[in-house]
Parts: structure tokens; sequence; C-alpha cells
């Protein structure tokens, strides 16, 4: 990611901090930026992590896509939801869940991925 986006996504969050209006989605731009999203992502057995940032005026997520076992994980995590989608193909099933916190993330996505195995 460019180091303006990154300067941009902290900028962000310090404003956030210091107007105490911190959100889910904040915590999880918070552990993209710390390098933990993705090592907790490791750490559920996934693999060919490539992590992108939407950071527009108007729209802001957190684009996720990675493999677990045999199958394509594709991961949409925006300011009030999230969206998981797997297959061992081509990931077209989309189920949304709402973003709650940074634990519960961890947990669906966990739910999923024993699912599969």
């Amino acid at each position: 990611m460019l180091f303006g986006k990154k300067k941009k996504i902290s900028e962000y969050l310090s404003e956030k901090q210091a107007s105490q209006v911190v959100t889910a989605f904040d915590f999880m731009l918070s552990e993209y930026l710390s390098g933990c999203l993705k090592e907790k992502l490791c750490k559920l057995n996934m693999r060919r992590i490539d992590i992108h940032i939407d950071w527009l005026t108007d729209y802001k997520c957190i684009n996720i896509q990675g493999k677990v076992v045999d199958y394509y994980f594709d991961i949409q995590i925006e300011p009030s939801f999230f969206l998981i989608a797997y297959d061992k193909d081509e990931p077209e099933n989309v189920m949304e869940f709402t973003l709650e916190g940074v634990t519960e993330f961890y947990e669906i996505l966990e739910k999923e991925i024993i699912k599969i195995k």
C-alpha cells in the first residue's frame, strides 16, 4: 500500500481517538496498520493473504483475499458490516454480518473456516 494511504488512515484514526468516537471499523483499521490483522488471519490458517484498502471520501473498505485449505476467501469489511464468501473455485455465495467488534469478526470467520475442515 502506498505510504500516503497509510498516512491518511493513521491521521483518520488519530482524529477518531481524539474525539473518542471509535468504531469497530476503526479498530479493524488499527489491526491492519499494526499488522495484527494479517497475523491473526495466519493463525486461522489463511495463506496467500492479500489486503487492499479502499480509502475514498465517500467509501471506505478493507478487502481481504486469502486461501484456507482448498478454499478461496473473499472478505469485505465496511464501517457497519462485513461480507464473507468462500468457495473452491470462485467465492460467490456471500454472507453478511454486522460489524460489532474485532473479536466478533474473528470468531465468525473462525466458525466459517471450521466448517470447511
